[in-house]
């Protein structure tokens, strides 16, 4: 089968691997449509995240939808034919906290198409892919490959939404308006946020978040726009998908006395935080990570038409294009989502 294969940063070749076979709790997925992450970028731009380095050559890509075309002896969750989406991190199912739940924070996960798993699980930048079948969603008639392919993402705003509690009748700030960052956005305005504001220094991302439920924008980088908006009452719950140190200050800066705060974007190692206002303004801080028990939930959301993502896809490259798809994701120029398809 053909697949696209990191070597090194900016070295991604189109190779030709054999077919892998499901084991019996698998199933093979023939990649329909298949979503380009930051992540995705990093690894391209850099060939590691923080401490994951490939320790070989790495077939990248965890956002995917496709068809079930092989299934193992054991499965019985879905069938040959059916349109699915994948939750492509792979807990043990044994430890405390996947005990506990909190599966997506197994001491012991797994995660496909990246280097924090050693020997590396490959990803959906291939023709075909294994995986475990209980981590297959069935996609509704509703949706589309493309939609599909997209609720990985949307998974994570919905997990951050989750950890933050109700946002009906909170004056809600976002800070980052990439791909997370409207994610985060369409899933408060779902669930009854009215108030709604998107901090982002990027024209397109600010005018991308107006026309998807946000009633205003700001650009954080203004001199004394943090202290101008807590002035002004500040916010109720702020979540920060853009992973910027600034940002993060931003965040807490601007949440009002006794709000919540969400971080989602990683952050540096080391960051310097004006972490009196914690205490200051009794803020409530959440982290949020990747995703636990919402994916019936976003899928449900997206078939109603409670979110729509249909305009969330900004470009489509055949698979063949693979190249030409990671320069524009790389470029971040006008994007939220850039994905490749197979017909």
């Amino acid at each position: 089968m053909n697949t696209f294969v990191l070597h090194g940063p900016h070295d991604l070749r189109d190779e030709t691997r054999p077919e892998p076979k499901p084991g019996a709790a698998d199933v093979l997925i023939d990649i329909r449509r298949a979503g380009i992450c930051g992540s995705d970028v990093h690894y391209y731009e850099h060939f590691q995240i923080g401490q994951f380095i490939p320790q070989a050559p790495l077939i990248l890509g965890h956002e995917f939808a496709g068809v079930v075309t092989e299934v193992g002896s054991t499965v019985t969750t879905v069938e040959l034919g059916d349109r699915v989406t994948v939750e492509p991190s792979i807990e043990c199912g044994n430890c405390a906290q996947c005990r506990a739940g909190r599966y997506n924070l197994c001491t012991n996960l797994r995660f496909i198409g990246t280097a924090a798993t050693i020997p590396h699980i490959d990803g959906g930048f291939a023709e075909r892919v294994v995986v475990p079948a209980s981590h297959c969603y069935r996609i509704p008639d509703a949706l589309d490959f493309g939609a599909g392919a997209l609720v990985e993402p949307m998974a994570v705003g919905a997990q951050a939404v989750r950890r933050a509690g109700p946002v009906a009748g909170a004056r809600v700030l976002i800070t980052g308006g990439g791909t997370i960052g409207q994610m985060v956005l369409a899933m408060v305005h779902a669930q009854g946020a009215t108030d709604i504001t998107m901090a982002d220094p990027a024209d397109y991302a600010q005018t991308f978040a107006m026309q998807h439920g946000a009633t205003a924008t700001v650009d954080p980088t203004k001199d004394g726009i943090a202290q101008e908006l807590f002035a002004d009452g500040g916010y109720d719950l702020v979540f920060e998908a853009s992973g910027a140190p600034a940002a993060l200050s931003f965040a807490y800066e601007t949440a009002a006395r006794g709000a919540r705060v969400v971080q989602i974007g990683t952050q540096p190692a080391s960051v310097t935080l004006p972490a009196n206002l914690v205490m200051s303004k009794e803020l409530t801080v959440f982290g949020s990570f990747r995703y636990a028990h919402v994916y019936p939930t976003v899928l449900a959301m997206m078939s109603s038409g409670r979110v729509d993502v249909g305009d969330m896809i900004s470009a489509v490259y055949p698979f063949s294009e693979m190249q030409t798809a990671m320069e524009r994701a790389v470029a971040k120029e006008r994007v939220v989502k850039v994905q490749v398809e197979r017909s």
